[in-house]
């Protein structure tokens, strides 16, 4: 059989590869000012949500909390790493740390529902 179509498919992401071991690496599935917007929307939100880290502590919920806010740190430092060089793992980072960020968001409704929030009354 003759291959023509997938060569040309190799062709046209062109140098869009890791060297070792031939992974693709896409640069420019999201165009620049996107990809920072989300990242600065991203650090935003990770910094306000840091700011509540001891009000965090004194909920039920504290681990889980704690445990999803590690996560993100983490997948926001994989985000800022590859912001500019792969676009493929920069997605999954800025989803999962979305997602983690809404599952805080959440269970803090859930908090809020069961008034948790509420000023002890004298």
């Amino acid at each position: 059989m003759r291959y023509s179509i997938l060569p040309e498919l190799l062709g046209e992401e062109g140098p869009d590869f890791y060297r070792i071991n031939r992974r693709w690496q896409p640069k420019d599935l999201l165009v620049d000012p996107y990809r920072r917007n989300l990242l600065l929307d991203a650090q935003a939100r990770h910094s306000r949500i840091r700011e509540a880290e001891d009000e965090l502590q004194t909920l039920d919920r504290a681990p889980l909390y704690l445990r999803i806010l590690k996560r993100m740190r983490l997948t926001l430092r994989r985000a800022q790493m590859s912001w500019r060089a792969d676009d493929l793992v920069f997605i999954q980072a800025i989803s999962v740390f979305f997602s983690d960020y809404g599952t805080i968001l959440q269970n803090l409704k859930i908090d809020q529902a069961r008034g948790k929030f509420e000023e002890p009354s004298k």
